[in-house]
């Protein structure tokens, strides 16, 4: 999984790939925390399908702004800049695939 920085863009990122999953987390979230370690095993077994890029919201408020998180963690699929499908929470590692798996 990728982490949005000051160093790239959110733009240059999407532009990687077809699909993008953009999960929104703090480091300050326990859930966030729990989900990351899910988040990364279902990314790298899926990395042909879709790029994983992890956005901090208090590092990237004005990206949080934009999609519209109210929430964390929140995963929203992006197809060519378009929001395909979002979820907030944790879920477990076989509920994400089967998500992804409907979607890309």
């Amino acid at each position: 999984m990728k982490q949005l920085t000051s160093a790239n863009s959110i733009d240059e990122l999407l532009s990687e790939h077809d699909y993008s999953l953009l999960v929104f987390s703090a480091s300050w979230c326990g859930s966030c925390k729990s989900m990351s370690p899910i988040v990364e095993e279902v990314s790298s077994m899926m990395s042909d399908r879709f790029n994983a890029i992890k956005v901090d919201v208090d590092d990237s408020p004005s990206h949080a702004a934009d999609y519209g998180i109210r929430s964390v963690p929140t995963m929203v699929l992006v197809n060519n800049d378009e929001i395909i499908s979002q979820h907030v929470g944790v879920m477990p590692p076989q509920k994400l695939m089967q998500w992804l798996e409907q979607l890309t």
